[in-house]
């Protein structure tokens, strides 16, 4: 039986949602995990070295991954904005 094409539009649609389903799931795992507090030197040194994975390093440190990526696009955007000034 041959399957039935489906508009490109529809396509990428459910390829959003599809990406956007394991986005949340896979951000989930530490999400709720953790409590909130301050950023420590080691911590910073540790997100900046980058040296071991996001997953391992959420576990080590107490932070969710999320909070790892934003911390280092932050440090990263700031350190980007100083060379420019």
């Amino acid at each position: 039986m041959a399957r039935k094409k489906l508009d490109p539009e529809i396509r990428a649609e459910r390829a959003r949602q599809s990406k956007k389903i394991a986005r949340k799931k896979y951000y989930s795992k530490t999400s709720y995990l953790y409590n909130r507090h301050a950023w420590t030197e080691e911590e910073i040194k540790m997100v900046m070295e980058h040296t071991i994975p996001d997953s391992e390093l959420s576990e080590k440190i107490g932070r969710s991954i999320k909070a790892i990526q934003e911390k280092r696009r932050r440090l990263k955007q700031a350190e980007a904005e100083k060379q420019e000034a």
